[in-house]
Protein backbone atom coordinates (compact mmCIF):
# COMPACT_ATOMS: atom_id res chain seq x y z
CA UNK A 1 0.00 0.00 0.00
CA UNK A 2 1.49 3.34 -1.09
CA UNK A 3 0.59 6.98 -0.50
CA UNK A 4 0.55 9.09 -3.66
CA UNK A 5 1.47 12.72 -2.97
CA UNK A 6 0.36 15.17 -5.66
CA UNK A 7 0.31 18.93 -6.17
CA UNK A 8 -3.25 20.22 -5.59
CA UNK A 9 -3.36 22.68 -8.49
CA UNK A 10 -1.57 20.65 -11.18
CA UNK A 11 -2.27 17.06 -10.01
CA UNK A 12 1.41 16.34 -10.73
CA UNK A 13 2.61 13.38 -8.64
CA UNK A 14 5.55 14.60 -6.59
CA UNK A 15 6.25 11.55 -4.41
CA UNK A 16 5.20 8.08 -3.34
CA UNK A 17 5.47 7.03 0.30
CA UNK A 18 5.58 3.41 1.38
CA UNK A 19 5.05 0.55 1.16
CA UNK A 20 2.75 0.08 4.16
CA UNK A 21 0.81 -2.99 5.26
CA UNK A 22 -2.59 -1.29 5.51
CA UNK A 23 -4.42 1.83 4.40
CA UNK A 24 -4.54 2.96 8.04
CA UNK A 25 -0.74 2.75 8.32
CA UNK A 26 -0.37 4.65 5.04
CA UNK A 27 -2.73 7.40 6.22
CA UNK A 28 -0.79 7.74 9.49
CA UNK A 29 2.49 8.04 7.58
CA UNK A 30 0.99 10.69 5.30
CA UNK A 31 0.09 12.77 8.35
CA UNK A 32 3.64 12.45 9.63
CA UNK A 33 4.93 13.56 6.21
CA UNK A 34 2.54 16.53 6.24
CA UNK A 35 3.68 17.48 9.74
CA UNK A 36 0.17 17.33 11.19
CA UNK A 37 -2.81 15.00 11.43
CA UNK A 38 -4.85 15.02 8.22
CA UNK A 39 -8.62 14.90 7.82
CA UNK A 40 -9.43 12.08 5.41
CA UNK A 41 -12.39 11.55 3.09
CA UNK A 42 -13.19 8.30 1.37
CA UNK A 43 -14.83 7.35 -1.87
CA UNK A 44 -15.36 3.64 -2.61
CA UNK A 45 -11.79 3.12 -3.86
CA UNK A 46 -9.58 5.85 -2.37
CA UNK A 47 -8.87 7.81 0.80
CA UNK A 48 -7.84 11.43 0.16
CA UNK A 49 -6.71 14.42 2.21
CA UNK A 50 -5.16 17.82 1.51
CA UNK A 51 -2.62 20.09 3.12
CA UNK A 52 -2.12 22.83 0.55
CA UNK A 53 -0.22 22.69 -1.76
CA UNK A 54 -0.21 18.87 -1.55
CA UNK A 55 -2.90 16.21 -1.70
CA UNK A 56 -2.51 12.69 -0.35
CA UNK A 57 -4.21 9.61 -1.86
CA UNK A 58 -4.32 6.09 -0.43
CA UNK A 59 -6.13 3.10 -1.97
CA UNK A 60 -8.88 1.83 0.33
CA UNK A 61 -8.47 -1.61 1.86
CA UNK A 62 -10.78 -4.19 0.29
CA UNK A 63 -13.91 -4.90 2.34
CA UNK A 64 -13.64 -7.65 4.92
CA UNK A 65 -15.98 -10.52 4.18
CA UNK A 66 -17.53 -11.99 7.30
CA UNK A 67 -18.25 -15.71 7.45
Amino acid sequence: MYVTVAHVETAEVVRHLGPYDTAAAARTAAGEHAGQPLTWSRDPETWHAEKFPLSYHVPADPPIELP
